[in-house]
């Protein structure tokens, strides 16, 4: 009976850092998971390698790469060694996902195409399919990002996922909005930020406030754009999430360029570039940059 309940006081310790993960507490979600892949290294190493890879993807939305890859690869190698290759799969993804950011696309295909090949369950076919989506659509390939992005909502369905089908819906409203219909964009990234909310998890209803945001300044409605980017600024400067904060400083920045307020657009600009900086974002310096020199020229 005590080993069992041991066992069951480590999952539990898992559902409080998910708990507090998805509520943007990253700083006690990243203890709870390194408590637990200490206690459970040697007795439960599915447990182990499930903490590793979901510290890996905080140490990833906070921007400490190097981190969030060893942290992932050591998840993948656990997982590995005990036949788990759902676990693994879902440490490839956050691999995968540092790339990304960091613009090696071509890496990051292929390991989420490993991913793909892994996966057993429905809710890790729906990760990889969706992140393939999430590069396709990056490279304009929007027929491909569609169907893929709809193949994983189906798999996100299949596996009763309601925040896999938020994550769907925020991804095609996003794709919608590249592909110059924001109508229609807005009416999936509401349905994105009614999802999200249901779910609890505060990175994502955030991200669904940012892109909704966004649509709704291409349709001229800065007013609500700009309080649903401010609302999604907070989130995400409470989550620790520096890409996601430079993005809403960048769209901020934008709206006040409109209003022909450049002391404004500089000051978001200026704290955006302090933000990437530090968190070693090259792409959105370089956007950050361009916006910077436009205001000069202007």
């Amino acid at each position: 009976m005590t080993s069992t309940l041991r066992f069951d006081d480590l999952s539990a310790l898992l559902d409080d850092a998910i708990r507090y993960d998805r509520s943007g507490v990253s700083a006690r979600a990243r203890e709870c998971y390194q408590e637990l892949i200490e206690r459970a290294r040697e007795r439960r190493p599915a447990l182990a390698a499930e903490a590793l890879w979901r510290l890996a993807n905080v140490e990833r939305l906070q921007s400490q790469w190097d981190d969030a890859i060893a942290s992932a690869r050591e998840s993948a190698a656990i997982a590995q060694a005990n036949a788990l290759p759902d676990i693994e799969a879902d440490a490839l993804n956050i691999e995968a996902a540092v790339f990304a950011t960091r613009g090696d696309v071509a890496r990051a295909w292929q390991l989420f195409e490993r991913m793909l090949e892994l996966a057993t369950r429905p809710i890790t076919r729906a990760k990889a399919l969706q992140n393939l989506g999430g590069l396709a659509a990056g490279e304009r390939r929007f027929d491909e990002a569609e169907r893929l992005f709809y193949e994983s909502r189906d798999a996100y369905r299949e596996s009763d996922d309601l925040r896999g089908e938020a994550c769907s819906l925020l991804n095609l409203g996003r794709l919608q909005a590249e592909r110059g219909d924001p109508a229609q964009a807005k009416e999936t990234l509401e349905s994105a930020v009614r999802h999200s909310r249901l779910t609890g998890d505060l990175e994502m209803h955030a991200a669904a406030l940012l892109n909704l945001g966004i649509v709704l300044g291409a349709l001229g409605d800065i007013q609500d754009a700009e309080e649903r980017i401010t609302t999604a600024y907070g989130q995400f400067t409470i989550a620790d999430i520096p890409l996601q904060r430079v993005r809403c400083l960048l769209q901020l920045a934008t709206f006040a360029t409109r209003r022909n307020e450049p002391a404004a657009a500089r000051t978001c600009l200026e704290h955006a570039r302090k933000v990437a900086t530090r968190a070693g974002l090259p792409r959105e310096l370089q956007l950050i940059d361009d916006q910077l020199a436009a205001l000069d020229r202007a």
